[in-house]
């Protein structure tokens, strides 16, 4: 934000944080650099944790890269490597790690059948890998088996959520509860976790700090820069992770946002983890803000986020 009277930003703030509350809001907070600018709670209070649903997206580039920072991984090894039986396929063979946690892989499970890692993992790709991007679920699942898979390899913690809690969230004060998991206990990370809304502030200011935790790089600097790129395929997508960017091709996705309107008052580096009933993580990392807004369930309606942006960006 621009610099403003004190009186000004407040008084914005508020007003954002009425906008939540009259859309069955539970939690808004703000942060920047760090500190609490604005907080307010109508339901619950800091430390009461909510269901985020597709929100839980924000915690695969934060996987990914602890996993790079331990030295366990990287982006542009093949996921073959790990998924042996993929060597053999001369299409699956191609997809590197980057591409699967992109949403460029083409790998996307069929709407009607089952959606589950032993599914997942004898998907065909239904287009090239790293030409078309997919709003889907099935690239968490096979990336939360590739992670199980590397840790259990290293002699790590081998559950790839408890690896994460253990090593990085803790430290920052962010602990996710109630992982959803598939039937065999696979963690989904792309739906179900529960977070407090400080906890999510603390995951996205991890992510706009690009890892760097109290002076020490807590994840690598490169795989969060590069979660907060659009790809190729999609320049409105990261690694879990919506972009402010021009898209272009049909808006297949999962979520119902207008953030990419003509008239979006989103800064061009802004990015956002969405869940259902508009659970929202945003990140600004050239103001240096991070806001939280959640909703006391996932079914909640009218949330608009770029009316709720125009709040907080209000010059724009």
């Amino acid at each position: 934000l621009p610099d403003q009277p004190h009186g000004v930003v407040a008084q914005r703030f508020a007003t954002a944080a009425s906008y939540c509350a009259q859309r069955d809001g539970a939690t808004f907070i703000v942060v920047r650099h760090g500190v609490v600018l604005a907080e307010s709670y109508t339901s619950g209070n800091a430390e009461t944790r909510w269901p985020i649903g597709m929100g839980t997206r924000t915690f695969m580039p934060l996987l990914a890269a602890s996993m790079v920072e331990d030295r366990l991984l990287t982006l542009d090894e093949p996921v073959a490597a790990t998924f042996t039986d993929w060597a053999a396929d001369p299409v699956k063979s191609t997809i590197s790690i980057r591409v699967l946690i992109s949403g460029a892989s083409g790998i996307s499970f069929d709407r009607d059948g089952p959606h589950d890692l032993a599914t997942a993992m004898t998907l065909q790709p239904r287009q090239t890998p790293g030409s078309q991007f997919s709003d889907d679920a099935a690239p968490y699942l096979l990336f939360a088996e590739l992670a199980h898979r590397k840790l259990t390899a290293r002699g790590r913690e081998p559950d790839p959520a408890r690896y994460l809690t253990t090593r990085t969230l803790l430290p920052i004060g962010c602990v996710p509860i109630g992982w959803a998991r598939s039937s065999d206990g696979l963690v989904r990370l792309d739906d179900g976790a529960a977070v407090s809304a400080r906890g999510w502030a603390q995951a996205g200011e991890l992510i706009r700090r690009q890892g760097v935790w109290r002076a020490q790089q807590l994840a690598s600097s490169n795989a969060l820069s590069e979660a907060l790129r659009g790809s190729f395929a999609e320049a409105r997508a990261g690694f879990g992770l919506w972009l402010a960017g021009r898209g272009s091709g049909r808006d297949n996705f999962q979520i119902d946002t207008d953030l990419w309107r003509a008239s979006s008052p989103a800064p061009m580096d802004f990015a956002m983890a969405a869940g259902q009933g508009g659970q929202r993580l945003y990140i600004a990392p050239t103001e240096g803000l991070v806001i939280v807004r959640q909703a006391r369930s996932l079914t909640s309606s009218s949330w608009s986020d770029a009316q709720f942006l125009s709040l907080i960006w209000r010059d724009l």
